[in-house]
C-alpha cells in the first residue's frame, strides 16, 4: 500500500490557494490480498480488516482536514471582505454627507456675501440708487414677511440722517426677501450698521414686542456675527447659539459692508440647524450606527446618541476619553479626515470622520465592529454545523463498516477462494477510483463526479467530497460575479467621461478661416465626470457666443444637468436674443419643474466681431479677467445676477465691454481660485492674476497652459475637489 498526495490549487479573485490532500492508495492491494489469501485464509482476513480500517480512517481524516482548511480560508477571506466593504461604505457616506453640509454652509455664506456686496455698492454710489421708504411696524403686521426697521437704544428713529440711511439700504428689501424665500430654514436676513440701524427681512414675530406694545430695541453691533465679520473683514460664522427671537438652535453668518474703503456695517443671516442635524443622521449606515458633529474644540453639537461619550454637549478628548478620540479631535481641528478602529462606549467600532471646512466642524460616523462581522459569524457557524454533521456521518459509516466486515469474514471463511477476488474488487476498486479522481483536481477545475453506487462508506465519503467541491465552486462563481460588476461600473463611468468631453468643443483653432479672434479652452473634471463646461459658437457671421458655466454638485447628476444647461443656453442664444435675454430664457427653462434643486452659474457674452463690442451678462459666476493690448490682466468686477435655475421670474442685466485689437478676456470657474493645497490653503484670484501676467502677451493657449501649470504647482499632490475649467479669447 502507498500514500498518494495531491496538491489542489484553487484560484479565487486572481489568488491561488494551495491545499494538499492525501488519500491512501492501494496500487497493489488486490494482488497482495490474493497472494496472501492463497497462502493462508486466516491471515488474509486479518489483513483485510486492518487495511479497510486504515483506509476508511485515513480518508475520513483527509476529508475532515480539508473541511477545516476550507472553513479557515473562507473565514479569512470573508472577514477581510466584510471589513473592507463596510469601512469603504462608512467612509464614502461620511464624506458625502460632510460634503453636502459644507456646500450648504458655503452657498449660504455666498448668499450673505452677495447681500453685503450689493450694500457696499449702494453705500459707495448712493446717487445711483433711489430711496425705498420703510414704514414703521404695527401690531397688525404680525406674521407678515416684510422689511423691518430696528435700532439700538441710542438711535433717534426720526432723525433725518437715520431715515436717509435706512431708505437707502431699503433698496435691498427685494434681494433680502428673495434670499429668505430661497432658504426654508432661514430665520431672517439683516443689515446692521455702525450707526446702530438694523434692517431685517423676514417674518414679523410677536417675540420682538415688549409688554407695553413697543417694538424691542436691537443693537447688531454687539452680536458675535457682527463683531466677527468686522474683525476678520470677510464672511464669518459665529458659534452655534439659540436664536435671539425663537430660541431654536441656529448659526449666524455675517459679511462686512464698506463705503469705498471704510467699514459701515455687516450683512447677516441666521440658519436654523434642524436640516443640518437631519443630514447628520443620514451619515449612519445602519440603525445600530451613530453619527455626530463636533466643533474645533471637540464639543458635540449634534448626536444621534443620547448617552455615553457621544451625547450632545459632551466634549470629545475631555474627561479621560480614549486616546483614539483625543487623536480624532486633534486631527479634526486641523481639518483632516480619516478612519479609526477603536472602542466607543466600551464597544469596538469603526469610526470615520470628515471635515466641514466652511464652519470648522467635523462629521463623525460610527458603526460597531460586531455589526460588520455578524454575516461572517453566521457563515462560519453554518460551516461548523456542516463540519460536525460530516464527522457524525463518517463515524456512523465506520461503525456500519465493522458490522459489514464481520459478516464478510463469516462468508469468506466458507468460500475464501471464490469470494476473495469479488471482495477485493468490491472494496478496493472504488477507493482507487476515488483516489484517481481526487488526483485529477487541479487549479480552478473542481468538477468532481462519482457515478458508482457502492452503497457503503466509500459512497458516503465520495458524496461528502462532491458536496464540498460544489460549495467551493459556488463561492468562486459569486466572487467572479462581484468582480465583473465592479468592472462594468468602471467601464460605464469611462464611457460617460468620453461622452461628456465629446460635447465640449475641443478642436483648436475652432474656426480656421476666421482670423478676427483666437480662442483656447480646457476642462479638467475632479471626478470621472464633472459639472463645469465652456462653449463658443457662431450665432451668425458677425456674432460669436461665449459661455463659461459651473453646475452645482459633482459626479453623474452634475454631468447630466451640465448637458441640459449647455443645450438650452446655445438654443436660446441662437434665437438671436441679447446676452441678458438669453440668460433669462435659459433660467425660465431650467427653473421649471426643477425637482433636483440644482443650479448653474453662467457668464455669457456675445462678441460683435466687426466692432469688438462684447455684450455680457453674469448669473452668479466668477469675475472675468480683462487685459487691454497695452496693459496687464485685471479682474473686471461686473454685476452678478442670481444663478440659473435658482428661481423663476429673474431678469438678467447686461453690460458692454469694447474690445480693441490685441485685447484679451480670461474666463474660469471657481475650481481655479478655490484649488486647495495639502495645508487647506486656496489658490485665490490674486495668484491667478499673477500667473496671467507672467506672460500676458502670450497666445490664449499658452496663457491657459501657464495658469493650469501654476495651479498644479500650488496644489501639488493634494486631491482635486472641484473641476478646473478655463477659456481665453483674444480679439484681433
Amino acid at each position: 500500500m502507498v500514500i498518494s498526495c495531491v496538491l489542489i490549487r484553487i484560484k479565487i479573485e486572481g489568488i491561488y490557494v494551495d491545499s494538499q490532500l492525501c488519500i491512501a492508495g492501494v496500487c497493489f492491494m488486490k494482488k497482495k490480498v490474493m497472494r496472501i489469501m492463497m497462502i493462508v485464509s486466516s491471515l488474509l482476513l486479518v489483513m483485510f480488516v486492518i487495511i479497510t480500517f486504515y483506509i476508511t480512517n485515513r480518508v475520513k481524516r483527509i476529508l475532515l482536514d480539508n473541511s477545516e482548511n476550507s472553513e479557515t480560508q473562507v473565514e479569512q477571506y470573508t472577514d477581510k471582505a466584510m471589513r473592507d466593504a463596510v469601512t469603504e461604505q462608512l467612509t464614502a457616506t461620511t464624506m458625502g454627507c460632510a460634503y453636502v453640509m459644507n456646500e450648504t454652509f458655503r452657498n449660504f455664506a455666498g448668499s450673505v456675501e452677495m447681500i453685503a456686496d450689493s450694500a457696499t455698492e449702494i453705500y459707495s454710489n448712493p446717487d445711483k440708487y433711489g430711496r425705498a421708504k420703510i414704514e414703521p411696524l404695527e401690531k397688525s403686521d404680525l406674521g407678515r414677511i416684510m422689511g423691518q426697521f430696528v435700532y439700538a437704544e441710542d438711535v433717534n428713529p426720526t432723525d433725518a440722517a437715520v431715515l436717509e440711511e435706512l431708505y437707502m439700504i431699503g433698496n435691498l428689501e427685494g434681494s433680502m426677501l428673495a434670499m429668505y424665500e430661497q432658504y426654508p430654514e432661514l430665520g431672517a436676513v439683516s443689515i446692521g450698521t455702525e450707526t446702530g440701524l438694523m434692517f431685517l427681512a423676514g417674518p414679523v414675530l410677536e417675540e420682538r414686542w415688549d409688554a407695553d406694545g413697543n417694538y424691542s430695541h436691537l443693537d447688531a453691533r454687539k452680536r458675535p456675527w457682527y463683531i466677527g465679520a468686522k474683525e476678520t473683514e470677510s464672511a464669518y460664522y459665529a458659534e452655534v447659539t439659540p436664536d435671539y427671537d425663537t430660541g431654536r438652535l441656529a448659526i449666524m453668518c455675517g459679511a462686512p459692508i464698506y463705503k469705498e474703503d471704510d467699514f459701515v456695517g455687516v450683512a447677516g443671516a441666521g440658519l436654523y440647524l434642524e436640516g443640518i442635524e437631519s443630514m447628520m443622521m443620514n451619515a449612519r449606515i445602519s440603525d445600530a450606527g451613530t453619527s455626530c458633529v463636533i466643533d474645533r474644540s471637540g464639543k458635540i453639537l449634534f448626536s444621534s446618541s443620547n448617552e455615553g461619550e457621544l451625547q450632545r454637549e459632551s466634549v470629545l478628548g475631555d474627561k479621560g476619553d480614549s486616546v483614539g478620540f483625543n487623536d480624532i479631535v486633534n486631527r479634526a481641528s486641523e481639518g483632516k479626515d480619516g478612519l479609526a478602529h477603536m472602542d466607543v462606549n466600551g464597544v469596538r467600532s469603526f469610526v470615520a470622520y470628515y471635515p466641514i471646512e466652511t464652519v470648522g466642524w467635523t462629521l463623525i460616523s460610527i458603526v460597531p465592529e460586531e455589526l460588520v462581522l455578524a454575516p461572517n459569524e453566521s457563515l462560519l457557524a453554518s460551516l461548523k454545523d456542516n463540519h460536525l454533521k460530516e464527522m457524525h456521518d463518517v463515524q456512523a459509516t465506520i461503525g456500519a463498516s465493522f458490522l459489514t466486515i464481520i459478516m464478510l469474514i463469516i462468508i469468506i471463511g466458507i468460500a475464501v477462494a471464490v469470494t476473495t477476488n469479488i471482495l477485493s474488487n468490491h472494496l478496493v476498486e472504488p477507493i482507487e477510483e476515488l483516489t484517481y479522481k481526487v488526483e485529477n483536481l487541479d487549479g480552478d477545475q473542481l468538477d468532481f463526479q462519482w457515478n458508482k453506487n457502492t452503497g457503503d462508506e466509500v459512497q458516503k465519503l465520495a458524496n461528502s467530497f462532491g458536496l464540498m467541491t460544489e460549495r467551493m465552486k459556488e463561492y468562486i462563481v459569486d466572487i467572479k460575479n462581484a468582480t465583473a460588476e465592479k468592472e462594468r461600473i468602471g467601464t460605464e463611468l469611462t464611457l460617460a467621461t468620453k461622452i461628456q468631453l465629446g460635447m465640449l468643443p475641443h478642436d483648436f483653432p475652432p474656426f480656421p478661416d476666421r482670423d478676427e479672434f483666437d480662442i483656447f479652452a480646457t476642462m479638467t473634471p475632479a471626478r470621472k465626470v464633472g459639472g463645469d463646461f465652456y462653449d463658443y459658437f457662431l450665432i451668425d457671421e458677425d456674432h460669436l457666443g461665449l459661455v463659461m458655466a459651473d453646475v452645482s454638485g459633482k459626479g453623474i447628476p452634475a454631468a447630466l444637468f451640465m448637458m441640459i444647461s449647455k443645450t438650452i443656453l446655445q438654443s436660446c442664444a441662437m434665437l438671436g436674443k441679447s446676452a441678458g435675454e438669453t440668460l433669462t430664457k435659459a433660467n425660465e427653462a431650467l427653473s421649471a419643474n426643477n425637482q433636483t434643486d440644482m443650479f448653474v452659474t453662467v457668464w455669457f457674452g456675445i462678441l460683435e466681431i466687426s466692432s469688438g463690442k462684447l455684450t455680457c451678462a453674469n448669473a452668479g459666476h466668477e469675475y472675468p479677467a480683462l487685459k487691454r493690448a497695452d496693459g496687464a490682466f485685471e479682474l473686471f468686477k461686473d454685476k452678478h445676477g442670481l444663478v440659473i435655475g435658482g428661481m423663476e421670474g429673474i431678469r438678467y442685466k447686461e453690460y458692454e465691454i469694447l474690445l480693441n485689437h490685441g485685447d484679451k478676456i480670461f474666463l474660469y470657474t471657481d475650481g481655479v481660485p478655490e484649488a486647495t493645497d495639502a495645508d487647506v490653503k486656496m489658490y485665490g484670484t490674486s495668484r491667478m492674476i499673477e500667473a496671467l501676467n507672467q506672460n500676458p502677451d502670450a497666445s490664449p493657449q499658452d496663457i491657459v497652459t501657464i495658469v493650469h501649470n501654476d495651479v498644479n504647482a500650488f496644489v501639488k499632490e493634494a486631491e482635486q475637489f472641484d473641476d478646473l475649467t478655463m477659456m481665453c479669447v483674444e480679439y484681433h
